[in-house]
């Protein structure tokens, strides 16, 4: 295919996808609850300097979903992902906060040189071990990106979400509304 199609294509569908996410997880308190939990960990693991001297690296960032969260709590937040437009999306939503927000850059920790590689205090990667074509290189790069005794929060699914199991189990337990709000999760998964 000629690289000028592949480049559209792979734009579409990253702004599919950039899109379909933060309209699922926007609102959605399961995610949510995910996140503030993140939060939690890297709360605890922050030197006793306090969160704004904290430099955390959010890899594979997507649209910046949680490197937003964590700036507003005052950490200086790096996010970086591997599709472009993603990065694009989320420089364009960085542009129009108030507050400073994150850095963001279009790379893959995986394979790309890193600005700042062994300054980081912690780091996160939500959801990228199981779609990262290189799990094991993934993993060496986020070491490498974090400095000595520090903290890396790695979220990844250890199997495929069950959807039926899991919808009946959630309405069995808390009604038709939750499970059908858990399908706006379960799916995309």
């Amino acid at each position: 295919m000629p690289m000028a199609i592949r480049r559209v294509i792979e734009r579409l569908v990253a702004a599919g996808y950039g899109l379909t996410y933060d309209a699922i997880v926007r609102g959605f308190r399961p995610y949510e609850a995910l996140v503030d939990e993140v939060a939690g960990f890297l709360a605890r693991s922050a030197p006793a300097s306090g969160r704004g001297s904290t430099k955390v690296l959010d890899v594979a960032c997507g649209s910046g979903t949680v490197a937003f969260r964590l700036a507003r709590e005052g950490y200086a937040v790096v996010g970086l992902d591997a599709v472009e437009h993603l990065v694009e999306v989320a420089r364009k939503k960085s542009r129009s906060q108030a507050v400073p927000g994150p850095i963001f850059h279009h790379l893959d920790v995986a394979r790309d040189p890193l600005p700042g590689a062994g300054t980081f205090e912690a780091l996160v990667s939500m959801h990228t071990l199981y779609w990262h074509p290189d799990p094991k290189a993934l993993l060496e790069g986020c070491r490498r990106a974090l400095k000595p005794g520090g903290h890396a929060v790695v979220l990844t699914y250890s199997r495929p979400a069950r959807v039926w199991r899991t919808f009946k189990e959630v309405r069995a337990r808390d009604g038709l509304g939750s499970a059908l709000r858990a399908l706006r999760w379960l799916v995309p998964t």
